[in-house]
């Protein structure tokens, strides 16, 4: 059991490397432009919080936070507004529960499929769309809330939209998640939960013996 929790919190430590590199890439292309868009990092995000069990269904969308927390921080001059934990890492804690029970819910409806893509890639795909609407629509709501422009916040939502980041992040997590979703689990699988070796009946005799 230590040995699992140490795996994963090494996996999970993996992850956020990966995830912060992924937003750096994209903030360093796009940075002149005064935002960002997480057409990488936000589906990595989605996929990490779909592909195990409820529990961790907010880690996902959490260290997608951390991440943009943190490269708000480095580039303080362009971004120190959105440094702030309650703009930046509170509203991606929800990224991850909506899109899994998304997931979970559509799992159940299409488990009966035969088609695995029925049955696998387009539950991950609508839990990606759903994942990325939270994203962009709770981020949104934060910083107009603390911008002081709570009236504001229905407008901007509508603003981005109908602008080129939301839809390009939307298209990138409808067709990344599912395959995201698909390398966790075999990593999951394989690394993480590795299932412990089947004893044959002559060696379960023979370790019985050797404990009385």
């Amino acid at each position: 059991m230590k040995k699992d929790r140490a795996h994963f919190v090494a996996f999970v430590g993996v992850m956020f490397a990966l995830i912060f590199v992924l937003f750096l890439l994209e903030g360093a292309v796009l940075s002149g432009l005064g935002m960002t868009a997480c057409i990488l990092s936000l589906p990595v995000a989605i996929a990490l919080s779909i592909y195990d069990d409820w529990k961790k269904s907010f880690v996902g969308g959490t260290l997608l936070g951390l991440a943009s927390c943190l490269f708000c921080l480095i580039f303080a001059s362009l971004f120190i507004f959105y440094a702030n934990p309650l703009i930046c890492v509170l509203p991606r804690f929800f990224i991850g529960v909506t899109a899994y029970w998304t997931y979970f819910g559509l799992s159940k409806l299409f488990k009966k499929a035969k088609s695995v893509f029925v049955r696998e890639s387009i539950p991950a795909a609508i839990a990606g769309v759903v994942g990325s609407l939270t994203n962009t629509v709770l981020y949104l709501l934060a910083v107009n809330i603390w911008a002081g422009d709570i009236m504001g916040s229905l407008t901007a939502i509508m603003n981005v939209a109908v602008s080129i980041f939301f839809p390009i992040e939307l298209v990138a997590c409808l067709v990344l998640v599912p395959i995201y979703v698909a390398v966790l689990k075999k990593i999951n699988h394989t690394l993480i939960n590795k299932p412990k070796p089947v004893l044959e009946s002559s060696e379960k005799v023979t370790e019985n013996d050797n404990l009385s």
